[in-house]
């Protein structure tokens, strides 16, 4: 769904159509105040622009819709046709004409062959040596460089400024900025600091101001100024709306953007305040205009402490300027509220992130990733008396190395720290080295998954309470020596099924029989069970004759 438009923004459009407006042919007799602008009725228009007076038919939607109304189809022939003599924009512009480069919509056409009115593509190269694109018609109605915004200021700004300085004297600030509370950092066109506390002025030509929501946003700025205390004075371009404020007095200048005639209206706001003001001799408004191109001219130079020389690491992590395409940190101050793409300089990181040029020059803002990274790593270091190494040393002590984090010992660990490490078992016959985090091991208890897994198997095959091989044959058990592989058990850890190779002492007395079995081989019930080959030598076999 688009965005709603404004009750203002409805009124514009439908002044703008009236003058065109001839008949409903949907709905004969419907006027176009009775009629939705969405509507889908077809109506009757004729052309208002001079010269022209075509009637065509359209639907009232199309005339109305935010993005690319319908117009006249026959102007639109006329802008976009081939010019005839003396109609190019060669002929009209030259100096425009020399900033063409190529037509991106018809490479074919050029300045010779495009009117100045067209709406085709084009590339264009400035005298600072700046590239970009824009439509022709924008550039024939004022539409500069991109990259040469002049730092929130404007040729015509310029040669106000020192005109109202020739003129009365009293210096006067360009661009001043101020944060009002509850907004953002608002730009008012001139500052005179004398006499004090400061007039600040806002100058509002059409061609910046009569856009959609541009009232909108001049009455609110205007409103949180007067309730923030400050002395702001507006002139705006006849023809304008007034900025809908009680008791607040209109001035007005233009239509056009001669510098003379808006710099004459700020002389009328002066003398209305008893200050000084005197009419300019020619030479002193030619001596003015040279001030205000040169003035000019080091704004488009660039400011004089920029971006990257407050913090030169800005230059290699920059990548794109959204808001200004084109125009990199060394030709930006360090207060520019430009949005620009960034890429952290680390080898290992190479994080892309969209951030204010302000936020990185004078906040100190970096890559938050690499930020993440830092708090984390100073996050998991413990305080005093917090190690692994302090508060459990038995395992500290079983502790190689923790990987990716060359250097680090249990004295930088926490107990519960989800770093992976490496493990050495401190069992005599195990020695196992194994991976392992110490909330795992410190949560769990666990260590030595190898140690783990013998016990495991040693817990399967030890007998049940009254079933081990001394419950079942004492008589057996008695004659145990040793389980020769592990030494360690004994006939009440054994199961009469073991297959553990043991060794055995005959409990006749004075029988020196020794002999290896299983418990399993001397328990069988089959009368196969090994027994003392003292007392019971082994048959002799029989051979038949």
């Amino acid at each position: 769904m688009g965005k709603r438009r404004s009750a203002t923004e409805v009124t514009a459009v439908r002044t703008r159509l009236k003058a065109e407006f001839v008949s409903n042919l949907s709905s004969p007799g419907t006027l176009l105040e009775d009629m939705q602008l969405s509507s889908k009725d077809q109506c009757q228009w004729r052309c208002s622009a001079d010269g022209c007076g075509h009637q065509w038919p359209a639907r009232l939607q199309f005339r109305t819709r935010t993005a690319k109304p319908s117009g006249c189809p026959e102007c639109w022939k006329r802008r976009n046709r081939a010019p005839g003599p003396g109609e190019s924009l060669a002929d009209l512009n030259p100096a425009l004409a020399r900033q063409f480069r190529r037509n991106l919509s018809r490479p074919d056409r050029g300045p010779d062959t495009l009117r100045p009115q067209s709406h085709d593509l084009c590339e264009w190269d400035c005298a600072q040596g700046h590239f970009w694109s824009a439509k022709l018609a924008n550039r024939t109605n004022g539409r500069g460089c991109s990259d040469c915004t002049g730092q929130g200021r404007s040729p015509f700004e310029c040669n106000v400024a020192v005109l109202v300085e020739a003129a009365s004297g009293l210096s006067v600030e360009l661009d001043h900025r101020l944060r009002l509370p509850g907004r953002s950092q608002d730009r008012f066109d001139l500052y005179l600091p004398e006499p004090a506390p400061g007039l600040l002025i806002d100058l509002d030509p059409q061609w910046t101001h009569g856009r959609p929501g541009s009232l909108e946003r001049d009455t609110a700025k205007m409103k949180a100024a007067l309730a923030a205390g400050l002395d702001v004075e507006r002139i705006r371009s006849r023809g304008l709306p007034p900025v809908p404020i009680h008791g607040l007095i209109h001035h007005e200048a233009g239509p056009g953007v001669n510098p003379q005639e808006w710099a004459e209206a700020v002389g009328v706001v002066l003398r209305r305040r008893g200050l000084s003001w005197r009419q300019l001799a020619p030479a002193e408004v030619t001596a003015a205009f040279t001030k205000g191109a040169q003035l000019w001219q080091r704004a488009v130079a660039g400011p004089e402490v920029s971006a990257v020389d407050v913090a030169p690491h800005l230059e290699e992590e920059f990548v794109a300027n959204f808001t200004n395409p084109g125009k990199t940190p060394n030709r930006m101050p360090p207060g520019c509220n430009d949005v620009c793409l960034w890429r952290c300089r680390k080898p290992d990181c190479g994080y892309e992130w969209k951030a204010i040029l302000n936020s990185r020059a004078l906040a100190g803002r970096g890559c938050s990733q690499c930020g993440h990274a830092r708090v984390g790593a100073a996050n998991s270091r413990p305080g005093p008396g917090e190690s692994l190494a302090e508060v459990n040393p038995t395992m500290a002590a079983e502790l190689i190395e923790v990987v990716g984090h060359l250097g680090w010992t249990a004295f930088d660990l926490l107990p519960m720290s989800n770093k992976t490490c490496q493990w050495r078992c401190p069992e005599p016959h195990c020695g196992h080295e194994y991976p392992a985090p110490p909330k795992r091991r410190t949560g769990q208890s666990s260590g030595c998954p190898r140690c783990a897994r013998r016990r495991t198997v040693a817990a399967r095959v030890r007998p049940r309470p009254g079933q081990s091989l001394q419950d079942v044959h004492p008589a057996i058990a008695s004659e145990l020596l040793e389980v020769i592989d592990e030494p360690h058990l004994t006939a009440k850890e054994l199961r009469p099924s073991s297959v553990k190779l043991c060794r055995w002492a005959c409990s006749k007395p004075g029988c020196p029989g020794r002999w290896e079995a299983t418990p399993d081989q001397r328990s069988r019930h089959d009368g196969t069970g090994k027994r003392c080959l003292v007392c019971h030598p082994p048959r002799k076999s029989r051979t038949k004759p």
